[in-house]
């Protein structure tokens, strides 16, 4: 037994009625979006605002501007000797002296929401970015340190 045209014919013609009485709802909504009048009047102005075109390239050009950036404001809070911050332990009341560059305290230990393992994650990829960025002046390689 197969499908029965009838209702299929019948589906189809609804569609299309509810098509048409989309469409023009449909219109009216994208040239609104698009900023045109109803004369058909277009303001370039708001066209620029809503979209900027960029290629690739620059893409990934400010990509890689914005990484490095990062990279160079992590290398500088590296390179900050770090202040001695007092934090008084809610449970024992005792005052701990933590430094904000090792994260250590007087005592030598490490906080208790530290990782170690995300500070060997950074301290990795700075390494990589600072190898990434070296330039040999003699050399037409970039040869890292």
């Amino acid at each position: 037994m197969g499908r029965k045209n009838r209702s299929r014919k019948r589906r189809d013609a609804m569609n299309l009625i509810k098509k048409e009485r989309y469409a023009k709802k449909d219109l009216e909504r994208l040239k609104k979006m698009l900023g045109i009048d109803d004369q058909g009047n277009v303001d370039m102005k708001d066209l620029s605002e809503v979209a900027v075109v960029k290629t690739a390239k620059q893409i990934k050009q400010e990509k890689r501007k914005k990484e490095e950036e990062e990279v160079q404001r992590e290398l500088q809070e590296m390179d900050d000797k770090g202040e001695n911050v007092e934090v008084v332990n809610e449970k024992t009341g005792k005052v701990h002296i933590y430094n904000t560059k090792t994260f250590k305290d007087q005592h030598g230990s490490y906080p208790p929401w530290f990782k170690p393992r995300k500070t060997e994650r950074k301290t990795r990829k700075l390494l990589h970015a600072r190898k990434q960025r070296f330039k040999q002046a003699w050399s037409t390689a970039n040869v890292p340190l």
